[in-house]
């Protein structure tokens, strides 16, 4: 493990939580304990970041499910609306089924945010300090 110092500004760009607003991006050093897959040493300029598998599951989870169950459930309510007569109920069911997909979604995102960490990814420079 290492603790990691991230100045604001460059340091942040392209980061989802800077662009959310979860931090202040501006200002500040902030820490971060991450792995250190690399073997980064005291002093040493890296690139962190999550690994592309839970990347790919924060995305599923955030975008990808509630959308598919918000056209899921607009196109079950149609079709339902159409059997018994039930005018807009696609637009009820459409919404229904995003709802109860963003409570899931939001409570596996939490649980992965929970257990992923993020790692070292890449040695910029070395920096030969000593305490």
């Amino acid at each position: 493990m290492a603790v990691v110092e991230l100045q604001g500004g460059q340091s942040c760009k392209g980061c989802g939580a800077a662009a959310l607003g979860l931090c202040k991006p501006s200002g500040g050093i902030s820490t971060l304990t991450v792995r250190n897959s690399m073997h980064a040493a005291l002093g040493d300029t890296v690139i962190v970041s999550l690994d592309k598998k839970i990347q790919r599951r924060g995305f599923l989870l955030a975008y990808i499910i509630p959308i598919l169950c918000f056209m899921a459930g607009s196109v079950s309510g149609f079709v339902l609306g159409k059997v018994f007569s039930i005018p807009s109920l696609e637009v009820t069911a459409g919404f229904g089924f995003l709802f109860v997909s963003a409570v899931f979604s939001f409570r596996a995102l939490k649980k992965l945010d929970r257990s992923s960490e993020m790692t070292v990814k890449k040695i910029l420079s070395r920096n030969d300090f000593s305490p």
